[in-house]
């Protein structure tokens, strides 16, 4: 690993930068369909990171390699796995946003 790039994980100052990035336009494109209780996204299922690829490439500054083999050993086997499993965004929220939410 190159000294000077950080692995992507919730820990890391950017995440949540990179986790909107990966949930918008760029990435899964997560959408609410209106009048419906669904959501739609896209992602290309089994092991692809094609979108998590793109963006951390992108942001900069990021061991790439490493930080999809930590998306791995923390259940983010595809991109949207990635939003899923590795820090939903309850995981990440301040105690005023949560209280916000109810």
């Amino acid at each position: 690993m190159d000294e000077n790039l950080a692995v992507m994980t919730p820990e890391h100052p950017r995440w949540s930068e990179f986790y909107e990035r990966l949930s918008g336009p760029e990435g899964c494109d997560f959408e609410e369909a209106e009048n419906v209780l669904t959501t739609t996204w896209r992602c290309g299922g089994g092991y692809d990171k094609t979108y998590a690829t793109a963006i951390l490439t992108a942001m900069g500054g990021i061991d790439v390699p490493a930080s999809l083999a930590y998306f791995e050993q923390h259940g983010g086997h595809c991109d949207c796995e990635i939003l899923f499993n590795v820090a939903p965004p309850s995981d990440y929220l301040d105690d005023d946003d949560e209280d916000e939410e109810k």
